[in-house]
C-alpha cells in the first residue's frame, strides 16, 4: 500500500511537472505576444486586418484599379505558353516560334525592345499602339486611380495563411501596359504623355505602400523596378523640362517608404503566428503549412502529436517569435545596417536545429528580403540622382562634373548607397553619365551592368541607372 501512494504521488508529481512545463511555455509565449502589443504593433491576423486602415468610401483606389485590371486585353490563349524564352537575356531566342500577336510585343510579350537609345521599329510601334487601343480603358482608368493617395486593396488578412492577394496578380500586367504607352509617346514626339504614363506607373507601385504581406511588399518592388527602367528609357530618349523633371522627382520621393518592410514583417509574423497555433490547436491541418516547394519532412506526420505532446511546438513557436522580432528591429536600422543585422539573423535561420521545422520553414526567406529592400532603395536613390542631374543640365547646358555639383539647388545632399553607406557613384561615360549603387557584392564595379558572364544583378555588377545622351 505504501509503495502504492508512493507510486501515486510520483505520477501526480510528474502530471503536476507536465502541466507546469507546458504553462510555462504558455507563459512564455504569452509575453512575447504582450511585448509586440507593447511597441504598437499587431499580434493577430484580427487586430492585423484593423491595422490596416480602410480609405472612406470612393477615395479608396483599389476600387478603380480593381475595375482597370477587369478591363485589360492580353492577346493571350493557352497558345502563348509553348512561346517561352530560350535564354533569358536574349528574348529573342525561343524554344518555339511565337504563337500569338502578343508573343510579337516587347514587355508584355516576348519580343526585344531595341537598346534603350533606339526608336521602335516601325511594325512593333504599329503592334504597340494597336495593343494600347485596345486598351485605352484600362489605361484610362489607371491614370485616374494613379491619381488618388488612398488605396486598400480587398483582401481579408483575418483568415491568416489562407488569406488570397486578389487583383495584386494584375499589378505587373498594369505596369507593363503604362510602359507601352510611355514609349510610344516617345515615338510620337510626345514627352509630357509620357511624363504622365511613367509617373502612372509609379503610382501603381505607391499602391502597394500599406500593404501588409511580404509577398504584396515584393510585388512593389517588382512594379517599382519597372517603372524606374521605363524612365530611364524616357531619358535616354529625350530632354524634359525643369518643370516635367520636378514632376518626376516629385513623384519618385513619393516611393521612399522606410516602414514598408516594417509593415511587411509584422504582417508575416501575424501570418506565421496564426499558422503555429492553429497547428498546436487543430485548426489548421499540418498538410495547409507546407507547399510542393517546401513539401513536409517524411517524419514530421508520425511525430507530430508527440511534438505537440512534449512542447516541441510550442518550443519552435517561442523560437520564431524571438527570430521574428530581431528581423523587425532590423528593418527599423538604417541601410546599411539593416542589411548587416539582418544576415545575422540569417546565420541563426540556416542553423535552426532540423526539430524547428516550423520555424526553418516560416523564416527561411525572410531576411533575404532586406537585400530587395536595399536594392529597391538603390534604384529609388539613382533615379533621384539622375533627375538632378538632368535639371543641372537643362540650367547649364552641361552635366556635373561630380555629384557636389547640384547640392544645394538639385540635391540637398548626395544620396547615400544603401549597401555600404558611402555617397552614390556617378561616372561620365563618352556619351552621357552613370549614377550607381555598388549593389549586393559591396564592389565598386565602375557601374557595369552585367558581369562577365553577361548577367545582370549578380556579383560583378552594380545596380545603376544609365543615361546616354
Amino acid at each position: 500500500m505504501h509503495r502504492l501512494k508512493k507510486a501515486v504521488s510520483a505520477l501526480l508529481g510528474l502530471v503536476a511537472l507536465y502541466f507546469i512545463y507546458h504553462l510555462a511555455l504558455s507563459l512564455a509565449i504569452q509575453e512575447r505576444i504582450n511585448s509586440i502589443h507593447r511597441t504598437g504593433f499587431p499580434a493577430t491576423c484580427i487586430e492585423l486586418d484593423k491595422w490596416y486602415v480602410q480609405p472612406p468610401a470612393g477615395q479608396n483606389a483599389a476600387d478603380v484599379y480593381t475595375e482597370a485590371f477587369a478591363r485589360f486585353e492580353t492577346w493571350t490563349n493557352k497558345l502563348a505558353e509553348s512561346s517561352i524564352p530560350a535564354d533569358s537575356t536574349n528574348k529573342s531566342k525561343f524554344y518555339s516560334a511565337p504563337e500569338t500577336k502578343r508573343d510579337l510585343l516587347p514587355i508584355v510579350g516576348l519580343a526585344k525592345l531595341p537598346p534603350r537609345t533606339e526608336p521602335l521599329p516601325a511594325e512593333m510601334q504599329q503592334l504597340v499602339a494597336e495593343y494600347l487601343s485596345d486598351n485605352a480603358e484600362a489605361l484610362r482608368l489607371l491614370h485616374q486611380a494613379a491619381s488618388m493617395k488612398s488605396c486598400r486593396y480587398p483582401i481579408d488578412l483575418t483568415k491568416g495563411l489562407a488569406t488570397r492577394l486578389g487583383p495584386l496578380n494584375s499589378l505587373r500586367q498594369a505596369e507593363r501596359l503604362l510602359y507601352l504607352e510611355a514609349i510610344l509617346n516617345l515615338e510620337r514626339q510626345q514627352p509630357q504623355q509620357a511624363v504622365d504614363s511613367v509617373i502612372t506607373s509609379l503610382g501603381v507601385s505607391r499602391s502597394l505602400k500599406q500593404e501588409q504581406m511580404l509577398i504584396a511588399y515584393l510585388v512593389q518592388v517588382a512594379c517599382q523596378g519597372i517603372g524606374l527602367d521605363c524612365l530611364q528609357r524616357v531619358l535616354n530618349r529625350m530632354p524634359l523640362t525643369d518643370e516635367q523633371l520636378g514632376e518626376l522627382a516629385e513623384a519618385i520621393e513619393e516611393l521612399e517608404n522606410d516602414q514598408a518592410l516594417t509593415r511587411a514583417f509584422v504582417g508575416e509574423r501575424c501570418l506565421g503566428l496564426d499558422g503555429i497555433q492553429g497547428l498546436r490547436t487543430g485548426r489548421i491541418p499540418l498538410e495547409e503549412i507546407f507547399n510542393p516547394w517546401e513539401p513536409e519532412p517524411s517524419w514530421i506526420r508520425p511525430l507530430w502529436p508527440l511534438c505537440k505532446a512534449t512542447g516541441l511546438v510550442e518550443l519552435d513557436e517561442k523560437r520564431y517569435l524571438d527570430i521574428m522580432e530581431q528581423l523587425v528591429k532590423a528593418t527599423q536600422l538604417p541601410l546599411p545596417e539593416s542589411i548587416d543585422a539582418s544576415h545575422a539573423v540569417n546565420e541563426e535561420v540556416e542553423h535552426l536545429p532540423r526539430w524547428r521545422v516550423l520555424s526553418r520553414l516560416l523564416l527561411g526567406s525572410l531576411s533575404t528580403s532586406v537585400n530587395k529592400a536595399g536594392g529597391c532603395a538603390a534604384k529609388v536613390r539613382d533615379a533621384q540622382t539622375a533627375i538632378a542631374v538632368e535639371r543641372y543640365r537643362a540650367a547649364n547646358g552641361k552635366l556635373p562634373d561630380e555629384l557636389s555639383d547640384l547640392i544645394p539647388t538639385f540635391l540637398p545632399a548626395v544620396p547615400v548607397d544603401p549597401f555600404d553607406g558611402m555617397p552614390l557613384r556617378y561616372k561620365k561615360l563618352a556619351k552621357g553619365y552613370v549614377v550607381y549603387s555598388v549593389g549586393e557584392d559591396r564592389e565598386d564595379n565602375g557601374g557595369a551592368e552585367t558581369n562577365s558572364n553577361g548577367c545582370s544583378y549578380g556579383p560583378g555588377t552594380d545596380i545603376t541607372f544609365t543615361v546616354e545622351r
